[in-house]
């Protein structure tokens, strides 16, 4: 009995740990990581026996003595370890009553896919079945404000991968995202994935609750990087995008407009050296650019530069593997 005490207190405080690093946004991948395991041991270097001791030594911490640990100087960071200790209490609270999993960048079960990226999060949240993404994935994107025949190319082309053995990757959005899980859902092996821009406890958009209980309930995944509780503001969309797109080899956009999200999508997923494909109906029924876009975010600019565009999912296919 005391030994297993032991060990839920010691993982306690190890989850608290992780949550605490994560929510020091200021701090790079690396930063983080050193500072979480600074805050795993006392100033002897022996491992905390109890959450009173992690507790009160986390207490006595100030932005100078991230600084002093992590070796640079943060003098715009606003950070109180009083603050940082609630919000993370909280996140802990919420994981425990709705049973929200966790991995971190140190964990063998953390996406190997991630790990590429130049700036890989910290921390993952999720619910259901991480496992999926050890399948091929393809990311698919567009607009929100998608025409009906992109919306049936991107579900026929959604459930034709899964049927594959492909999982499906998109942001649960309205449009086009929302429109490639449902394609998945219609597989006799469905496999899909949702990436949040808020807390995996605030489905987002809300309406969509009942779509994200659909893939849980098929064996598929939600996940987000944010604290549980985390609301979704602009930013964080942009954030959830580089996520989407260096989940999968290759990135599907099936309509969207230069400057839009989708393609800020497809410039991160070139950045991650994925390949991105464009559907023929981003071009059969072209929408206007956003205001202040650049042409250089546009469709017709990255297929110019060697994007290729495809009509169904054997036509990606042969695409993708040179048939």
């Amino acid at each position: 009995m005391e030994i297993t005490t032991k060990t839920q207190t010691s993982q306690y405080i190890e989850l608290l740990a992780r949550l605490i690093a994560l929510d020091a946004s200021f701090l790079t991948l690396r930063e983080k990581i050193i500072f979480h395991k600074f805050l795993l041991t006392d100033d002897e270097g022996n491992s905390f026996e109890d959450e009173k001791s992690f507790t009160e030594r986390f207490l006595s911490l100030t932005i100078t003595s991230i600084s002093l640990v992590v070796k640079r100087v943060f003098p715009r960071a606003n950070w109180n370890s009083s603050d940082s200790l609630k919000k993370v209490r909280i996140s802990q609270k919420i994981m425990e009553v709705q049973n929200i999993k966790s991995t971190c960048y140190l964990d063998s079960d953390f996406p190997a896919m991630l790990r590429e990226m130049k700036d890989p999060p910290f921390m993952l949240f999720y619910r259901g079945n991480l496992e999926i993404l050890n399948r091929r994935c393809v990311s698919v994107v567009g607009t929100r404000r998608a025409f009906p025949e992109a919306l049936k190319a991107t579900a026929d082309f959604s459930k034709a991968a899964c049927d594959d053995g492909f999982c499906v990757i998109s942001g649960l959005a309205f449009g086009i995202d929302a429109a490639s899980h449902k394609g998945a859902l219609l597989s006799q092996t469905p496999a899909t994935c949702a990436v949040l821009p808020s807390g995996i406890d605030i489905i987002t958009p809300h309406s969509h609750t009942r779509l994200a209980v659909k893939i849980l309930e098929s064996g598929g995944l939600i996940m987000s990087e944010y604290l549980p509780g985390t609301p979704s503001v602009q930013f964080r969309y942009v954030q959830r995008n580089r996520i989407v797109a260096a989940l999968s080899s290759c990135t599907l956009v099936v309509q969207a407009q230069s400057g839009s999200g989708a393609m800020i999508t497809a410039d991160f997923a070139l950045g991650y050296n994925r390949e991105v494909f464009f559907h023929k109906e981003c071009f059969t029924r072209e929408l206007p650019g956003k205001i202040g876009s650049s042409e250089a975010s546009s469709p017709k600019t990255f297929v110019s530069d060697g994007a290729k565009v495809i009509s169904d999912w054997a036509d990606f296919k042969r695409s993708l593997y040179g048939e």
